[in-house]
């Protein structure tokens, strides 16, 4: 099975998509599409994985994708049982030339054509311009005919100007794009659901009917990473959502985020984030 092209419909009325939905986390995997994705996460939470990068999204979120970047939006569980919380989201999505071939390659467009080149790393935009294009997101919504295009364009202009937005992937460009999306969908959820707990190499190639050495490279393919190195993102990630939340104490959240040992903990914390974790929830909460 090749992973999935999404096929994103406009319709015969307008040039490009923007609405609202209430069930994203519905048949969602991993997947890409030439369209631009600007996403607004209004009520939700769970784990964004883009390229080579992995995001812990949460309610308020405004996040770029950018043409073909492989992702997957996989909301937390309470969104998505049998009686899940409502989850609420907004989006556009548009392609480069949408507006015409040559639109951006004119100079007071610069600015916008920058941003969608940052944006094939994935972009967690922050800040009062954010919060002006989540305004001209709702209103983008609502409106018809030439007043869509103006607002898409003012919507992107303050993105543009949005400083220093976080990026969630690096420059990723997959060695095969058409990686078998069946097979990385089940690695994702199978370790999301495990990651609190070990996993030894020998149980995730099973579960793939891959040897250990071919689920390694394999992965390795995919994603630009060992899958030891997955692993310990996905928990350092965690442990940097509960620390955010600040209720539990470091040593709590060093064992709920599949870590045995606080000292290696620790150590691994400062490696990949450059601070300690107290000074990490010092700084968030400031």
């Amino acid at each position: 099975m090749k992973p999935i092209l999404l096929k994103i419909t406009s319709g015969p009325a307008i040039s490009f998509s923007a609405r609202s939905d209430s069930k994203s986390y519905k048949n969602n995997s991993w997947h890409y599409h030439p369209e631009f994705e600007l996403i607004h996460v209004i009520k939700g939470a769970g784990t964004l994985f883009a390229g080579d990068g992995i995001h812990y999204f949460r309610s308020g979120d405004l996040v770029l994708i950018g043409s073909y970047l492989p992702h997957y939006w996989k909301f937390d569980s309470l969104y998505t049982t049998d009686n899940p919380e409502k989850s609420y989201i907004e989006l556009t999505q548009f392609r480069e030339d949408f507006w015409g071939k040559d639109f951006l390659s004119i100079p007071e467009n610069q600015k916008i054509a920058a941003l969608l080149e940052k944006s094939k790393q994935g972009l967690v935009l922050k800040g009062t311009k954010a919060d002006t294009a989540k305004e001209a997101l709702t209103n983008l919504i609502a409106a018809t005919d030439t007043k869509r295009i103006i607002l898409l364009l003012e919507l992107l202009t303050c993105l543009a100007e949005c400083r220093k937005p976080g990026s969630i992937s690096s420059a990723y460009k997959s060695d095969n794009l058409f990686t078998q999306s069946e097979r990385i969908n089940k690695i994702y959820n199978y370790t999301l659901q495990h990651f609190k707990s070990p996993i030894y190499i020998k149980e995730i190639a099973a579960l793939t009917n891959l040897t250990e050495n071919s689920f390694c490279r394999y992965f390795k393919s995919c994603t630009r990473k060992s899958y030891t190195q997955f692993i310990a993102e996905l928990r350092i990630g965690h442990a940097c959502k509960l620390l955010s939340e600040g209720q539990k104490s470091i040593k709590e959240i060093c064992y709920e985020s599949g870590f045995n040992n606080i000292t290696h903990f620790n150590r691994l914390f400062k490696r990949m984030k450059k601070i300690q974790p107290n000074e990490y929830r010092k700084l968030i909460n400031n």
